[in-house]
């Protein structure tokens, strides 16, 4: 499967950020994770309108502060839904399909790769999150290169 977005040399980007002052990290953070919290909502959104199993787990789809915009899903925890299933379990199941076993039933068919609601979703806006971190990154770069 090809990666959702490609960022040239982001290994280095990341090294280069690492360099910079506390201060500057945390403004990357910060900006990162409001990316990331707006992607989020619009993930519950398809989400809730996916599917049953789906709309379950959309509460626990949330942005998660790091460098760069980062999206979790699901989980450990029981999802207090019948069966005991996880919320990972119930996720991956919403997201990706099932019917190949009698235990998977309840989701809609094997859908590959591709996702029924976070992939699409992600896939649809990464190009704009991308281009946004970018210039999150290139503007706090020229910021702290003119303070050092």
């Amino acid at each position: 499967m090809e990666p959702i977005a490609r960022i040239d040399d982001l290994p280095g980007m990341l090294k280069r950020l690492s360099a910079l002052p506390k201060t500057a990290q945390a403004e990357i953070r910060a900006q990162a994770q409001a990316i990331a919290d707006e992607e989020a909502v619009k993930i519950r959104t398809a989400a809730v309108g996916s599917s049953a199993q789906a709309a379950a787990v959309a509460p626990f789809i949330k942005a998660r502060r790091d460098r760069v915009p980062a999206i979790v899903a699901g989980g450990p925890a029981k999802a207090k839904v019948s069966g005991g299933a996880t919320r990972g379990e119930i996720f991956f199941g919403a997201e990706f399909g099932g019917q190949a076993r009698k235990t998977t039933m309840q989701f809609r068919p094997h859908k590959g790769r591709e996702g029924y609601f976070f992939y699409p979703q992600l896939r649809q806006d990464s190009d704009r999150m991308v281009e946004r971190w970018l210039g999150v990154v290139r503007a706090v770069e020229r910021e702290w290169s003119q303070h050092g």
